[in-house]
């Protein structure tokens, strides 16, 4: 079987695990050819599914569930997180005192066409009582916004931790005090990115979520325990990044995002904050409402992929 994989970013070492997976030959031993497509937003991700560019993909959940809640319907599954911890955030440069909400009233911010930060962060400010608070915002490409960044042109960035602090690095700017205000530490601690798949590619071959899943798990699994493996999948495809940067960056989604101590990998828990979270902030999303109403529990559950609780 032939697929299409949308990634969430260009060939960087956030991704590095799924090449892996590839150059080790994992998708061919389990039946399955796979062609990689560049991406630079997860949020971006389910609109490639949608619109017939790719069968699966690294995207975001919140993306996929405010979709299913505006349509009624659910064409995108999300297999498994792949980020139990959300790396979306505002990036700035250190102060005397660290960045707070109520501060970018008023300020200038930047961020990528569709970054996911910038799509959640009004949501981020209702949910806090600070949907009043109003700001600037410049959409341009991530390499002016790391420009715009170092520059200092702005309070703060829209991003993924993982991103700008090392996007910037591999275009030459200093990010070593950028530090990071985490949507999670402040009430919109939600699944983030995920592995998500075509319904209709699950329906061609029943045996294909526990299959990717599987796959997908192993790949992770195996660049956690050496990181090189995952590094040269990168280098491969990007030889002129610098190899250190792509280890560091790897290193960092690693330890922040995916093996952390309060959720076990590779699950959704349906029962916990963070699945409820998610989906109320769908819910807003789409609704301009926190309440959640039948349908989009239902809806839920036909997203949610095998790989949940």
């Amino acid at each position: 079987m032939r697929l299409r994989f949308k990634l969430n970013h260009l060939y960087q070492g956030q991704n590095a695990p799924f090449l892996h997976a590839v150059d080790a030959g994992l998708f061919r031993q389990a039946g399955l050819e796979v062609e990689f497509v560049e991406g630079f937003s997860s949020s971006q991700v389910s609109r490639a599914l949608l619109a017939g560019d790719a069968e699966i993909g690294f995207g975001d959940v919140t993306n996929v569930l405010e979709g299913a809640i505006r349509s009624g319907e659910a064409p995108i599954r999300a297999l498994m997180p792949i980020y139990v911890r959300s790396p979306c955030s505002l990036g700035y440069h250190r102060r005397a005192v660290p960045l707070a909400l109520e501060d970018i009233d008023g300020a200038v911010l930047c961020g990528p066409d569709g970054d996911t930060s910038a799509r959640l962060l009004p949501l981020l400010l209702a949910r806090n009582g600070l949907g009043d608070v109003r700001y600037g915002f410049r959409v341009v490409a991530p390499a002016e916004r790391d420009r715009m960044v170092a520059a200092r042109e702005v309070l703060a960035a829209t991003c993924f931790d993982a991103t700008l602090k090392f996007a910037m690095r591999m275009r030459g700017h200093d990010s070593s005090d950028i530090e990071f205000l985490y949507f999670a530490d402040h009430g919109l601690d939600v699944y983030s990115s995920a592995l998500l798949c075509l319904s209709s590619a699950l329906e061609a071959r029943p045996d294909l979520a526990t299959t990717l899943s599987r796959v997908v798990r192993t790949a992770w699994q195996a660049c956690a325990a050496d990181p090189d493996l995952g590094v040269r999948a990168v280098i491969a495809r990007a030889p002129a990044l610098d190899p250190g940067i792509v280890r560091e960056q790897l290193e960092w989604v690693l330890a922040n995002q995916v093996f952390c101590p309060t959720q076990a990998p590779f699950r959704f828990l349906r029962d916990d904050r963070r699945w409820h979270d998610t989906l109320h902030v769908a819910q807003f999303g789409a609704t301009g409402s926190w309440e959640l109403g039948p349908e989009t529990a239902a809806l839920a559950d036909g997203i949610l992929g095998p790989a949940s609780d």
